[in-house]
């Protein structure tokens, strides 16, 4: 690790989703927006349900739709994102997300339900991410 970079890596319960070297990271805390660059003290933040930017070292970027989850930013300055569903922005089928979306939309105009808001923030989360919003 140089003092430009920091190594990085993103896990959800399902598999592993990204590592290698980067140059920052912004994601949604439940207390709001958080950044992290090289030197950063040891953190650990809980995460909402929101994106997750990444800036790589050879300078491309990569956005992760995150749906709860974890970041730990370790002694050494290793990020580590522990996520219960991380999903590349590459990965996400777009069209099946907007059909989901939809549904859920058609839904809540009938009926409020914490559970379908809920769904319905991460088919929003996964459209966004998806389309490079």
């Amino acid at each position: 690790m140089s003092d430009t970079t920091m190594p990085i890596e993103v896990v959800s319960a399902e598999r592993h989703v990204l590592s290698g070297e980067i140059t920052e990271i912004y994601a949604r805390g439940i207390e709001g927006e958080i950044g992290i660059l090289p030197g950063h003290q040891p953190a650990l933040i809980a995460l909402d349900i929101g994106p997750v930017r990444v800036t790589m070292a050879d300078g491309s970027k990569e956005k992760i739709a995150v749906h709860r989850g974890v970041l730990f930013v370790g002694d050494d300055g290793k990020v580590i994102v522990l996520a219960d569903i991380a999903e590349l922005a590459d990965d996400i089928d777009v069209a099946r997300a907007e059909r989901r979306q939809r549904v859920l939309e058609e839904r809540l105009a009938s009926k409020r339900n914490t559970a379908l808001v809920e769904s319905l923030r991460k088919q929003k989360l996964r459209v966004d991410t998806g389309q490079g919003l």
